[in-house]
C-alpha cells in the first residue's frame, strides 16, 4: 500500500478510514443523512480519483483533500462538498 505525506513532510500510512471518517463529518456538519454504503462508496471513488497522482509510491495530503471535494461535487453533494473544505 502507499504512502500519503502530511503538510509537516511526515509520511504516515495511507488508511482509508480517516477519509470516510472526514466525509461522515462533513455530512454530519451539514445535519445531513448518509448511508454507511455510500460513504463507502465514495471513499472508493476519492481512492480510484488521486490514485494517478501517486508518484514513488507516495500521495500528498493536499491531492487526497482536492479528490474528496471533486468526487463529493461530482456526485451531487456540493453541499458537502463546501462543509469538507471548511472542516
Amino acid at each position: 500500500m502507499y504512502k500519503v505525506r502530511k503538510r509537516d513532510g511526515k509520511i504516515v500510512s495511507f488508511d482509508i478510514e480517516k477519509i470516510k471518517l472526514a466525509i461522515i463529518k462533513a455530512f454530519e456538519s451539514e445535519d445531513e443523512k448518509y448511508d454507511e454504503n455510500v460513504i463507502d462508496f465514495l471513499s472508493l471513488k476519492v481512492t480510484a480519483d488521486f490514485s494517478e497522482k501517486i508518484d514513488d509510491n507516495i500521495i500528498d495530503v493536499e491531492e487526497i483533500q482536492d479528490s474528496v471535494e471533486n468526487v463529493l461535487s461530482k456526485a451531487g453533494y456540493t453541499n458537502i462538498a463546501k462543509a469538507y473544505i471548511l472542516y
